[in-house]
């Protein structure tokens, strides 16, 4: 006697999709509160920390009312940090200014050149995997220690997220649309423009991203190491620590996470502007 295998129900384990915020009041909640209760929880452990810590060490860690007195309430201190971070703004930029087109047409030339991706695809990996610790002072030695070896920090940090996503949405540009190209006599850069792009824009929009969290917390870090001239965030943070003023310093640090933060959203509701008319899934933020 056969028997008869049970019916599985598999609409039991289909995803439920959530309903979109229709109220203003829904949209606020949805935009806003996910981050505010995460700002709380990470409050709540900080004063937890600094509990814990013995007395004679919570000056490490210092309380709200602290941050306020000595250094949120000081207007030379926020003076510095306007300042600051605009210096620390400016390499940050500066290093995307350079990472991003080059990391695109470097993208571009892997994907038209197979043996090109065998080539510096290694080299890519391999350079995202040096520390920048082993490479400080050959910068030094090459570059000193003025503005351009800042800059090159940030072009090492924010590099390979460009190429390797643009690659990636090239790759993944369905082979029906590339046939249909070339049953149209369509050149390549026609193609790459009108079908390979828009394609790969999700995929580079993730690249862009990636890279400019990231910048900021390059620029401070390359300062910790290039000391000369005006120094930006990062020169505050370590001026602030070597002089025990340790409220100045928990408030540079909490205006580099604001600047990171900052560029991270300008550059998402830019790109989301420019890939909206590429790609359906893109969002329209205003």
């Amino acid at each position: 006697m056969t028997e008869i295998a049970p019916k599985i129900r598999t609409e039991a384990y289909a995803p439920t999709p959530v309903a979109p915020p229709r109220t203003p009041a829904q949209k606020f909640a949805a935009t806003f509160l996910p981050p505010l209760i995460m700002g709380v929880l990470v409050v709540l452990l900080y004063w937890v920390v600094r509990e814990s810590l013995p007395a004679h060490r919570q000056f490490l860690m210092p309380s709200a009312s602290g941050m306020w007195d000595k250094a949120l309430s000081q207007p030379a201190v926020w003076a510095e940090l306007g300042s600051r971070s605009l210096t620390t703004l400016t390499i940050a930029l500066t290093g995307l200014a350079f990472s991003i087109p080059i990391g695109m047409a470097l993208g571009i030339i892997m994907f038209r050149f197979f043996v090109m991706e065998r080539a510096v695809y290694p080299f890519l990996v391999a350079l995202q995997s040096i520390p920048i610790m082993a490479i400080i002072p050959l910068i030094q030695s090459a570059l000193g220690f003025g503005f351009m070896p800042k800059v090159l920090i940030v072009i090492l940090f924010t590099f390979f997220a460009i190429p390797t996503t643009l690659l990636l949405g090239l790759k993944s540009l369905d082979q029906g649309v590339l046939n249909l190209f070339r049953l149209q006599g369509a050149s390549w850069w026609t193609m790459l423009r009108k079908a390979g792009l828009p394609s790969s824009a999700p995929a580079l929009f993730a690249g862009f991203r990636i890279s400019t969290s990231m910048a900021v917390i390059a620029a401070v870090t390359s300062e910790l190491f290039f000391m000369a001239g005006r120094g930006g965030l990062g020169q505050m943070l370590v001026n602030a620590k070597t002089d025990f003023k340790y409220e100045q310093m928990y408030a540079a640090l909490i205006a580099s996470t604001t600047l990171s933060i900052s560029i991270f959203v300008v550059f998402t509701l830019v790109g989301n502007r420019i890939f909206a008319s590429w790609y359906e899934t893109a969002e329209r933020k205003s």
